[in-house]
């Protein structure tokens, strides 16, 4: 199957799948850009690949990142199944590891990774910690669908955060920018497809969050350590 170009539709947002497709399954799609663009993508990729099998997702924030109430509303977009997504959060680096090592059991299911490298050392040449990662990551798309969301680099390079056997390993790398109300996605990486740009508007990742319907998020995550 992973030998196959498949028509993969990744994150429910069209443009942007447009942008990616054909790859293949094996291959590892990374997304990276603004954290807040980003992750409202994320949250677009979580509900819409629930409908097709498992979503297991890494996020490597201390606080934040899911919004409990935009996850629900895509759903009911996308007529999706929650019960399909599990959140394990990872607070060090150790956390991130064990995670991912714990996910190698996995097969065919999507494995969502947001912010992989937080917590590596502030220091490119302490970079072994993000080869660690990526190692564990490049096993898991062995047998799995990899998604990444990811940040621009902290040293400057304008590139995903995660050096450079991240960059290699990594198939299909797509940046997010916005432009005063619009989102331009740039295919930055692909095997078969030179550069290319989507433009779509901000608000097909509109996430309101009406206070009324705040719940728990406890109501919803389950932890797979």
């Amino acid at each position: 199957m992973g030998s196959i170009l498949l028509q993969l539709k990744l994150t429910g947002v069209k443009p942007l799948d447009e942008l990616i497709e054909p790859a293949k399954r094996d291959w590892i799609i990374e997304i990276y850009g603004d954290e807040k663009n980003v992750l409202n993508i994320a949250h677009h990729a979580m509900v819409f690949r629930s409908i097709y099998n498992e979503v297991y997702v890494v996020l490597n924030m201390e606080f934040g990142g899911i919004e409990v109430p935009y996850l629900t509303k895509l759903c009911r977009i996308y007529d999706c199944n929650l019960d399909n997504i599990y959140i394990s959060r990872a607070f060090r680096l150790q956390d991130t590891l064990s995670i991912l090592q714990s996910l190698l059991q996995a097969e065919n299911e999507t494995i969502i990774v947001i912010f992989p490298y937080s917590y590596v050392q502030l220091n490119p040449n302490s970079y072994t910690e993000a080869t660690r990662i990526t190692g564990i990551i490049s096993r898991l798309s062995q047998t799995n669908q990899v998604i990444l969301f990811n940040t621009i680099s902290r040293f400057g390079y304008k590139l995903p955060e995660g050096g450079s056997l991240h960059h290699h390993l990594v198939k299909v790398i797509v940046k997010i920018t916005r432009r005063n109300k619009w989102i331009v996605a740039e295919l930055i990486k692909h095997p078969i497809k030179p550069y290319g740009v989507r433009t779509f508007s901000e608000k097909i990742l509109a996430s309101p969050i009406p206070n009324a319907e705040q719940r728990t998020i406890l109501e919803w995550i389950v932890s797979k350590t």
